[in-house]
């Protein structure tokens, strides 16, 4: 049961079904999804080198007895191949701790990663589909059928080892952010903001919701964190300089445009000298929350993850519905070394940019509590 919307093709000598083959009448003309949001209109992108139209993919039934969502693939004069998406995701977000909590919940017998960055980040669904690397464009773009490749691991496990239980993850902590992609999915086309973003994607493929983790830091510690990692300046005098700048280009944007338009324009982004705009987590928060139920999301506090790293991770499991680890396991885990922490070795946040930063985020921290009804994410601790 092949999947995709492209004809019948040959690759190495080897014939592959499609799923028009699959489904006689082919996707559209069945009515793709719950909704007219999930609608195929390019059948023929991948052909033209086009963003991969996702709502002209067919998925087989996930198998019922399997805790991860995985489904078989029929090759033809190959035995059928197990394929499987994650059972969870970690989207976000950057400079929160996202590498240090993966390297953790890995250590789990039944979790595992993907062949993508550090074993973690498949960055497909943020970059790698497009063909765009954070500010680097025009990279060949990664199809669904190579980002299903990625979890390759766990579908073996099952397959071969009969492990049923385990399950796959994808953590690219740029999922919750990053729509800059947005014009190039067919269902925005001509648009003036997005209709379609990833979380439906992932709700049109997964049928159900799929289990979603969010760590957030106090927005101005997870701001100057990204700058000083991602070297767009060397210390706090740099910082104060290039977060006024950044301050006065989101205003001469915001004075025509929404926060969204804002927020997910990519000629914007490659022109501010810091992220400013990324610690503004309800604008989306509020994408995804629009789209999957509450009860989807187990959102951390960086701060409490680093002050009582076990309670957070015995809710990770709990809310993975994964079964809770001896006191010896967990002990390891507890002991292992941090991950992938920025050196704290560019000074502090200087007062004056402390003040900007604040009132910056005021609006944005108030709509977080709100949406989650939850005050600590006012962050008046800090």
């Amino acid at each position: 049961m092949k999947f995709y919307q492209r004809q019948m093709t040959e690759k190495n000598g080897e014939r592959r079904l499609t799923d028009v083959e699959w489904c006689p009448n082919g996707p559209a003309d069945q009515g793709i999804g719950e909704s007219e949001e999930f609608h195929c209109i390019d059948r023929l992108a991948s052909k033209y080198s086009r963003v991969e139209d996702i709502f002209c993919i067919v998925l087989p039934q996930f198998l019922p007895h399997l805790k991860n969502p995985c489904f078989y693939d029929v090759v033809l004069m190959k035995k059928r191949k197990l394929r499987c998406l994650p059972y969870f995701y970690i989207i976000g977000i950057d400079k929160s701790g996202s590498t240090d909590l993966h390297s953790r919940l890995v250590k789990h017998p039944l979790v595992y990663g993907n062949t993508g960055v550090m074993k973690k980040e498949s960055q497909y669904w943020c970059w790698n589909r497009y063909g765009i690397m954070n500010k680097r464009k025009g990279n060949p773009k990664t199809s669904f059928d190579s980002y299903l490749d990625m979890f390759e691991q766990t579908a073996n496990l099952i397959e071969e080892k009969n492990q049923t239980s385990v399950v796959a993850s994808d953590a690219s902590p740029m999922d919750m952010w990053d729509f800059r992609g947005w014009t190039m999915i067919p269902q925005n086309e001509g648009l003036p903001e997005p209709k379609i973003l990833t979380p439906h994607f992932l709700k049109y493929l997964h049928k159900k919701p799929p289990k979603l983790i969010i760590q957030l830091r106090e927005p101005i510690e997870r701001l100057y964190s990204d700058y000083v990692f991602l070297e767009y300046g060397k210390d706090p005098i740099d910082f104060h300089r290039h977060v006024v700048q950044a301050i006065e280009m989101m205003e001469v944007c915001l004075s025509n445009h929404s926060r969204r338009f804002c927020f997910y324009d990519a000629d914007l982004y490659d022109k501010l000298p810091v992220r400013i705009h990324l610690s503004c987590y309800s604008v989306f928060l509020r994408e995804w929350m629009q789209v999957f139920p509450r009860f989807a999301f187990h959102i951390i506090r960086t701060t409490e993850y680093t002050s009582d790293m076990e309670t957070t991770l015995s809710g990770v499991f709990k809310f993975l519905e994964l079964p809770p680890l001896s006191q010896s396991i967990m002990q390891d885990i507890l002991n292992q070394t941090r991950r992938h922490v920025t050196a704290d070795k560019n000074g502090v946040v200087l007062p004056e940019t402390r003040r900007l930063l604040q009132n910056f985020y005021s609006e944005c921290n108030q709509e977080t509590a709100t949406l989650l009804d939850d005050k600590r994410f006012l962050w008046l601790d800090h």
